[in-house]
Order: structure tokens, then sequence, then C-alpha cells
């Protein structure tokens, strides 16, 4: 049993210092672990353009003469189109739901209600209150 305490204690022993130099590894090369997180994805433009715009200069400018057709594509909907459903009054009609007014029961005492057995007052009654000398103190409130 002594053994298989020692044994499990040294490999938590070795486990740990394991962790401990993947951590410090991780620590030193944390530098540059985002730009190259970020060079490595799909979105590898965007990622590096937010992450440090001074350093992208060769940006593609379009000259001010140039024709904006060429760049922008106009696009339109079709027409929309009234259709039949639309127009008939019979979906859209309020004449044909009917309204009735609800009528409730009147309210009725019962047996229960009356015996006062069931209500038993309960008084409750609190100490009086009394003055402490905190309260009053000029220490404590800074008169």
């Amino acid at each position: 049993m002594k053994t298989k305490n020692n044994v499990q204690k040294a490999v938590l022993r070795s486990a740990a210092v394991v962790v401990s130099f993947v951590l410090i590894s991780f620590t030193v090369s944390a530098q540059t672990f985002w730009k190259r997180l970020l060079e490595n994805t799909g979105f590898s433009d965007i990622a590096m353009a937010l992450a440090a715009p001074a350093e992208i200069e060769d940006v593609e400018v379009i000259a001010a003469e140039a024709d904006a057709a060429y760049y922008f594509v106009n696009e339109v909907e079709p027409a929309m189109e009234v259709e039949a459903w639309m127009t008939d009054d019979s979906r859209f009609n309020a004449t044909q739901f009917e309204y009735s007014e609800a009528i409730e029961t009147g309210l009725e005492l019962e047996y229960w209600m009356m015996n006062e057995t069931f209500f038993q007052p309960v008084v409750e009654e609190e100490a009086a209150l009394e003055l402490e000398a905190w309260m009053v103190s000029e220490n404590t409130w800074g008169f």
C-alpha cells in the first residue's frame, strides 16, 4: 500500500512538472500566438486588418474617374402582385366574429366562511423599542 501511494505521488509530481513546462512555453510564445492564430483562419485578411491596421499598406484605391457601374450592381426585385385571397372580404371581415358578454355566476357564502372557529384572531405583540447609547452618541453620528 505504501508503494502504491509513493507511485501515485511520483506520477502526480511528474504530471505537475510537465503541466508547468507546457504553461511556461505557452507564456513565452504568447506574444506571437494571436498573430499566428489569426493568420491560419479563413478570415485571415479581416482578422489581420483588425489586429494590426498599420502593417497593411498596399490597399487598392479605386480611381475617382472609374465607372461606378463596374463595381456596383443594381438589383431590382420583381413587382409584387395582388392575389385573390388578398382582396377577399370574407377573410378580413370583422362581422364574422361573434362577440358575447361573459356572464359570471354570483358568489355564494358557504358554511365554513361564516364559522368563526376557522378564523381565530392572532394578536402579535412586539417588544417596545428602546433607545440605545450608540443611537445618541456624538462619536457615531459626528455631531
